[in-house]
């Protein structure tokens, strides 16, 4: 299972100076796509925000306009367009305070890219082989033997519920409850995390950027995806455990040995990828 679920947001509206004089049509227009850009951040829709930011930066030009909409991009599972624009950003502002900052995602999103081309060309199939034509060979005649009377199978009546399973499902169902709580807790968090950084970037004149506050946001917005993913998936495993208990069959045998189940769970995370696998034996 793979889920692209961002969640912090991270802006710099604060406005370079620019040689440029802005008329009060042009300063009212500029707040208002600025306005409506960080709205669309806070709802992860980055199209949105990009368009918005892209109509400031063609009124007044400032460089900043220009990392946000490589934010955007990057939030947006669209690293190609967001490298262009980070580079940008760093050709109209070479001093940038940012600008370790900047190189570093430039960095792991080339990476992410270089992963994606070989993860693609290592799952294109080969080109067929060639196989030689088959020579059909005629059966050999094989003369009629009397049939033997058919053996009819009966069926022994289904067992009943097992207990074991039963306190499994509930286990599990228990789990995955506690599970998404976590998950519900750090989404807060994170999202906490986020407000913060947009109400930094708001000050006048601009706040400086941490980024030990995205990366603290990034950690918890990962927490809260793998515990929302495997506490959903725990849940409705142990619901089916319940669901299903006592119908998967018959035993052949009354003295055979209690059944012992195992659950097993393996997260899964890497760039652009968040997810996990289960595995369940009775």
């Amino acid at each position: 299972m793979t889920a692209l679920i961002p969640v912090l947001v991270v802006a710099l509206p604060g406005r370079a100076a620019s040689a440029m004089q802005l008329s009060p049509q042009q300063k009212q227009d500029v707040r208002v796509h600025y306005e409506r850009a960080t709205r669309a951040y806070d709802l992860n829709k980055y199209q949105e925000a990009v368009d918005e930011y892209q109509k400031v930066y063609e009124i007044d030009g400032d460089p900043v306009m220009l990392y946000n909409i490589g934010q955007a991009y990057r939030l947006n599972d669209q690293p190609q367009e967001s490298i262009h624009f980070y580079r940008r950003y760093l050709q109209r502002s070479p001093e940038a305070r940012n600008r370790d900052d900047v190189n570093r995602k430039i960095l792991n999103l080339e990476k992410l890219i270089e992963e994606r081309r070989k993860a693609a060309a290592a799952v294109t199939p080969p080109p067929p082989k060639a196989t030689e034509p088959k020579v059909e060979v005629p059966a050999p005649v094989v003369p009629a033997l009397p049939v033997a009377p058919a053996v009819v199978v009966v069926a022994a009546p289904p067992t009943p519920p097992s207990k074991a399973r039963r306190g499994v499902g509930w286990t599990m169902v228990g789990l995955g409850v506690i599970a998404d709580g976590i998950a519900i807790a750090e989404g807060i968090h994170a999202k906490s995390l986020g407000d913060q950084l947009t109400k930094n970037s708001m000050h006048t004149p601009p706040a400086t950027f941490d980024p030990s506050i995205e990366s603290s946001g990034k950690t918890a917005n990962l927490v809260a995806i793998v515990c929302g993913i495997a506490g959903t998936a725990v849940a409705v495993t142990g619901a089916i455990v319940l669901i299903t208990n006592g119908s998967s069959g018959a035993e052949t045998e009354t003295t055979a040995a209690p059944t012992v189940a195992s659950l097993s769970f393996t997260p899964w995370v890497a760039p652009g990828l968040v997810g996990g696998g289960m595995g369940l034996r009775f």
